[in-house]
């Protein structure tokens, strides 16, 4: 499968949107989605564990150099599903497969590359099976360029994700890709160490940059990224000038066009993710930045609104301040990367917030504007991620599970009223950087996951969305998350139910509105198939 980036490539593989007729709006004008999926791609190398090598007998994409032999062993029998792959790779080296990876006949030779096919065995909602590759290579031998493509896609496709995965995205207007960019704990500091499309296998830093600027190319919606925690000037400004090359806007604009989405084309910039939060580094990072410069952050509270927790927290506020402080940089960084492109226009800085109280926003901005001057001069959103679920104790039950839900969405009223009267205050918008249920734990799991499959998670999620337009009207809204992983083992589901349908291979035509209202009795692989959460997304694409 091609590798190449820029524009030119983007435009050849622009794939199953390009070329549809202007007609009825298919995205939404307001909810977009965190990127997330089970099987975004036709190559599932993306997907693997990279070669245990030693980093020197390593080359620059992950291989063993000439001489030098590796293994890569991944646990992905849960996510994919039986069926013929074609494998290919370059070089003289050996390639072996193993697991739940057969060959089904010998290598052949054909246009530079050798060739076969690899029979998988998925296993769904089992752990511990494992597709291996091994490299072995004598002096002078190299195994380079490793694919496996999806059953259905012939050697050299241009292709780079799955159709069902980019069919998912049709209702859209926005991407976040915090998740796809390994945003929370990263380590990033300077370009060089961002993951690239012609490295084999997962990176702990995420996806590659090309497949973000190809997708958001494709479907047109806008593209939120997310500034590492550590990133240098140098990586800001790289990165920005990697957007400029490498997003087409004549081909983004058609496919807004297509979609019915009238809004200029956006990139929401955000500085690292959840800064308040201190179970991710982010928060430490910034502290102690903020500690070294103690008269410009003093961690003073100069705002309104509460909750006194946070404005009497010296250590959370000057986390705000820093974060406010670096957003400005950043912002100035790119814009100035940018200038002269067709892009210059299109930066949408994020600073985010606390959806519990509106404090921790309310310093960043004051910090903006004692500093800065006019903080709409420099932010177009503050952000909070205001997800919903029940009380842990009332989950014995769906009804029980339902009725604590409903209550909880109506209690956050009042703090998305101290954040739309703080938005107004400074002449912003308000925005949601990740919302939606988020029932976890392992308490009672059955009941916790026969809930998103019930109708009465629909009618929760438009009394949620009722609510926020209520007091933000239509402002973007990303939900967390797009899918999730069908195949996870039972036990998984305790640390949330995030997908909004249950895989990228899910058939959207069954998010009907004939959903069931269940009992409570039903086992999960039953329902499983129902998606009212992905239908109350849908559904929010104009009528």
């Amino acid at each position: 499968m091609s590798t190449e980036t820029g524009a030119d490539s983007s435009v050849q593989s622009a794939g199953p949107l390009d070329g549809a007729a202007a007609g009825p709006p298919t995205a939404s004008s307001w909810v977009g989605t965190n990127v997330s999926a089970d099987l975004p791609r036709v190559d599932i190398t993306y997907q693997l564990t990279p070669f245990d090598t030693v980093a020197s007998q390593k080359d620059a994409n992950g291989y063993p150099i000439a001489g030098a032999s590796g293994t890569s062993q991944t646990d992905i029998g849960y996510i994919l599903p039986t069926g013929t792959y074609k494998i290919s790779y370059v070089g003289t080296g050996t390639l072996a497969v193993s697991g739940i990876g057969q060959l089904t006949g010998p290598w052949q030779t054909a246009n530079g590359e050798q060739r076969s096919s690899v029979q998988i065995t998925g296993t769904p909602g089992s752990f511990g099976q494992v597709l291996t590759l091994a490299i072995t290579n004598t002096p002078g031998q190299t195994v380079q360029s490793i694919h496996i493509d999806y059953p259905g896609f012939d050697y050299d496709t241009p292709s780079i994700f799955l159709p069902q995965f980019l069919r998912l995205l049709t209702p859209f207007r926005a991407l976040r890709f915090m998740g796809w960019q390994g945003t929370n704990d990263s380590t990033i500091v300077d370009w060089a160490d961002r993951p690239a499309a012609s490295h084999f296998g997962a990176s702990p830093q995420g996806e590659p940059y090309e497949h973000i600027t190809d997708l958001v190319n494709q479907t047109g919606e806008d593209c939120w990224v997310n500034v590492p925690e550590h990133a240098s000037d140098d990586f800001v400004q790289q990165f920005a000038q990697f957007l400029a090359a490498n997003l087409n806007l004549p081909q983004i604009q058609a496919a807004r066009a297509r979609s019915g989405l009238s809004a200029p084309f956006q990139i929401v910039l955000e500085n690292s993710n959840e800064t308040w939060n201190n179970g991710f580094t982010a928060y430490a990072t910034f502290l102690a930045e903020a500690n070294a410069a103690p008269t410009r952050y003093t961690g003073v509270f100069a705002g309104t609104f509460g909750p006194t927790w946070q404005s009497q927290s010296t250590d959370l506020m000057k986390v705000a301040q820093y974060e406010a402080d670096r957003l400005v940089k950043i912002a100035t960084l790119f814009r100035q990367a940018l200038q002269g492109s067709a892009l210059s226009s299109a930066v949408s800085p994020v600073l985010g917030g606390w959806a519990i109280g509106a404090a921790y926003s309310d310093e960043g901005l004051h910090f903006i504007k004692d500093n800065y001057g006019k903080p709409s001069d420099y932010v177009r959103y503050v952000a909070l991620a205001p997800y919903f679920s029940p009380d842990d104790a009332q989950t014995t039950s769906l009804a029980a599970l339902f009725t604590s839900a409903d209550a909880n969405i109506a209690s956050m009223d009042a703090t998305f009223q101290d954040f739309a009267m703080l938005a107004a205050s400074f002449g912003i918008d308000v925005a949601a950087y990740e919302g939606g249920q988020g029932i976890s734990g392992a308490t009672n799991l059955t009941i916790k996951h026969l809930a998103q499959h019930d109708e009465r998670m629909y009618q929760a999620y438009e009394q949620y969305f009722a609510l926020w337009k209520k007091d933000f009207g239509e402002s973007l809204f990303m939900h967390f998350s797009l899918t999730g992983d069908p195949g996870l083992p039972e036990s998984f589901y305790q640390y949330g139910f995030w997908g909004s349908i249950i895989g990228v291979l899910e058939d959207p035509s069954m998010c009907s509105p004939n959903l069931p209202t269940l009992l409570g009795t039903e086992s999960v692989a039953s329902v499983v198939h129902h998606c009212p959460k992905y239908r109350a997304l849908a559904e929010q694409v104009p009528q």
